[in-house]
């Protein structure tokens, strides 16, 4: 695939700014992206991943950068944040690419820092609009420069004109009117024989200098003195049919010998350049027009104003009376009015079905329609529509989202010719205008999700104080109960022991110890509800401490079951929450504790490592172990691995250990041994330590 360079889109700009840097780890559309502004003059450098992207753009910021949002390593978000932190940051034009149409991730995009985004596929049309824009900063940057070095090849081309380049030749006497001489290249460039030049005063004067509604040099009363120079661009036509535009430069100066006021000069054809000039200068006037345009679509907040805004720059660049700005109401399969210009009346306008209106054909079928004589048109049936009495009918698709918005739709009551290049800029200003549309429906959708946001952040501050209610409850209120169940228990065996049969006292044994299980299991629930609604503040924890005061907690039943418990002091500081920690490791031990084989001294040791970031604490025990598929079960509330009711427990015990690692963003986990029991691990993160400054140490001996 090649292409030709777009010169008149990027005309004016040197080499160095045609760069651009493309980010795009797919293969084809990387290919694409760079064959487009390769088509425009670009040199391109494409990566395929975030490291090399930020790379490149560090050791020479290009004016330009394409960047995908999904992207290996460093993704787009970040690629763009660190853009605009650099020093030249704000320099280039950052355009995002996303196949999603997500919008939490395109406001998430342009929060970062890109200036506009592209949705996949990337239409040809759309992806000029931005590169013109992008252009357009490079040309206002070098405005100043290039105004000064115009100024200089201005000077320098008239001192060549007047001294070395003259096509035709003239001197008049300006105190007696008099042609005196001039070129024979004055027969070729007019068309006209010199003799009969000289000859007719009101031929030379006319050819020379035609009168514009201002005296020319010649003119009795005329303003010209020595020192007087005047230049300027007019048509001729010859004899023959043929025309040219000319341009006369003269000097006017005192003769010496005669005294007379003389006027010196050239007349050069510029019919070229005069066209590449127009043609330059309209073009430009269109780029600046479609900037404008698209400027009002990135950062306007106001519909009503930004639509006039836009209609009066379309009316101008393309130089229509009749401008119609409509947006497509698909439900009801019609065209409804948003802003107009030059109509009479926007009275009974607003909505026009498809079928009643030659924009309807733009929008069935996604392109421009240009009717030069429309009057015999079929659907011209609407009454709003027929009294524009159009001569000229352009529609023009607004393309949001990937589907058809709405109509850009220009009318002439007088009948005119327009040319490919009109077409292509009135769809280039219907894309930026689609662009704006589609931008107003991504900020609503964000506003409707804040919306929602808040009130499911409400809902859930109200669910948090319900669930703390209820575990107060709980704890106070189910509690009573069991507590007085257990007391007549007791008091029915100390009173009234003797006198009962054995199973009559085994029920209530089993009345006491259902009763301090149901009490247990009410403690450990509320412990994980806890865990899910209290706030968990995390810091720097020194592992020796949390370690001992979880072997604290569990001292009684270490001395009960008899258990070796190793653990080495000079563990690292981790991040978490202390009281969460002390709770995790102590359910961890007693656990390790409670399930070993008949007749086995539970033996528990305790230790940690470093990897890389984290820290991993281990709490390895000779226990029953864990059945194999196990591993991710057992940290399920109420899940028991155990059969009988021989062993004490709740089933909650490592569920409040996984909540709570959790809610400290750590992990944890559990591996067999081969050997024979359990190796369960909690991970943290490391503490990041802070350099001391060394005149912040003291002698603890001093």
């Amino acid at each position: 695939m090649s292409h030709a360079p777009d010169d008149a889109a990027t005309a004016h700009l040197p080499t160095s700014a045609l760069r651009a840097l493309v980010v795009e780890d797919n293969a084809g559309d990387r290919w694409f992206y760079s064959e487009l502004l390769r088509a425009r003059g670009y040199h391109v450098l494409s990566c395929e991943n975030g490291e090399n992207a930020w790379d490149a753009f560090q050791a020479d910021p290009p004016p330009l950068v394409l960047v995908d949002l999904m992207l290996p390593g460093i993704d787009g978000v970040e690629l763009c944040r660190r853009i605009r932190a650099h020093p030249r940051g704000s320099e280039p034009m950052v355009l995002a690419i996303t196949g999603h149409d997500d919008h939490e991730s395109l406001s998430e995009i342009l929060n970062a820092g890109a200036d506009d985004f592209l949705r996949k596929p990337v239409p040809p049309a759309l992806f000029s609009v931005r590169a013109q824009i992008a252009e357009q900063r490079i040309r206002d940057r070098l405005e100043r420069q290039g105004a000064r070095a115009e100024l200089q090849f201005k000077t320098w081309e008239l001192e060549q004109l007047f001294r070395n380049l003259p096509d035709v030749f003239f001197s008049v006497d300006l105190t007696t009117g008099r042609l005196i001489q001039i070129s024979p290249a004055a027969e070729k460039l007019f068309g006209r024989a010199v003799e009969d030049i000289q000859r007719d005063p009101s031929l030379w004067r006319g050819l020379l200098f035609p009168a514009d509604g201002s005296l020319a040099p010649w003119d009795p009363g005329g303003t010209a003195h020595p020192g007087f120079r005047v230049v300027r661009d007019y048509p001729v036509e010859r004899p023959d049919g043929t025309g040219a535009w000319v341009r006369t430069s003269l000097s006017v100066e005192r003769d010496p010998r005669s005294r007379h006021l003389r006027a010196d000069g050239f007349v050069a054809d510029v019919t070229e350049g005069w066209a590449a000039h127009t043609t330059l200068a309209l073009r430009n006037r269109e780029l600046a027009a479609l900037y404008r345009v698209s400027e009002l679509s990135l950062t306007s907040d106001s519909p009503e104003g930004t639509y006039t805004a836009v209609l009066d720059e379309v009316a101008d660049v393309m130089d229509m009376p009749v401008v119609l700005l409509e947006q497509f109401d698909r439900a009801a399969d019609r065209l409804v009015l948003l802003a107009a210009r030059g109509v009479r009346s926007e009275r009974g306008f607003p909505e026009i079905p498809l079928h009643q209106t030659p924009a309807g054909v733009a929008v069935q079928t996604g392109r421009p329609l240009v009717d030069r004589d429309p009057r015999t048109r079929r659907d011209l049936v609407h009454d709003a529509v027929r009294e524009l009495e159009p001569r000229l009918w352009a529609s023009f698709p607004l393309l949001a989202g990937g589907a058809v918005a709405g109509t850009l739709t220009l009318v002439d009551r007088e009948p005119r010719n327009v040319d490919e290049r009109w077409t292509e800029l009135g769809q280039s200003l219907a894309t930026a205008i689609g662009a704006y549309m589609e931008r107003l429906d991504a900020e609503e959708a964000l506003r409707e999700s804040e919306g929602r946001h808040r009130a499911l952040a409400t809902q859930l501050g109200q669910a948090n104080q319900e669930l703390e209610s209820f575990a107060y409850s709980v704890s106070h209120d189910l509690r009573a109960p069991l507590r007085t169940m257990q007391g007549f228990a007791h008091a029915l065996l100390q009173n009234f022991g003797d006198a009962l049969p054995p199973e009559a006292v085994d029920y209530a044994r089993r009345i006491i110890s259902s009763g301090r299980q149901s009490e247990q299991l009410i403690t450990d629930l509320l412990a994980y509800s806890r865990l899910s609604f209290e706030k968990i503040e995390v810091k720097a924890v020194e592992l020796d401490v949390v370690v001992a005061q979880a072997l604290e907690q569990v001292h009684a039943d270490v001395v009960e079951s008899g258990a070796r418990i190793s653990f080495t002091r000079g563990l690292p500081v981790a991040l978490g929450n202390q009281t969460a920690l002390v709770q995790v490791v102590a359910n961890l031990v007693s656990n390790a504790i409670k399930f070993v084989p008949p007749a086995t001294r539970p033996e528990v040791r305790v230790r940690a490592e470093e990897r890389g970031e984290v820290i991993r604490l281990w709490i390895e025990d000779n226990g029953t172990g864990i059945p194999d598929g196990q591993e991710e079960r057992i940290f399920r509330v109420f899940e028991r691995l155990s059969q009988g009711d021989d062993k004490p427990g709740t089933g909650i015990g490592l569920a409040i250990v996984r909540r709570g690692m959790q809610r400290m963003g750590g992990q944890c986990g559990v591996e067999r041994r081969p050997e024979g029991g359990s190796a369960f691990w909690i991970e943290t993160l490391k503490e990041r330590r802070k350099a001391r400054r060394p005149w912040l140490r003291r002698d603890r001996t001093g």
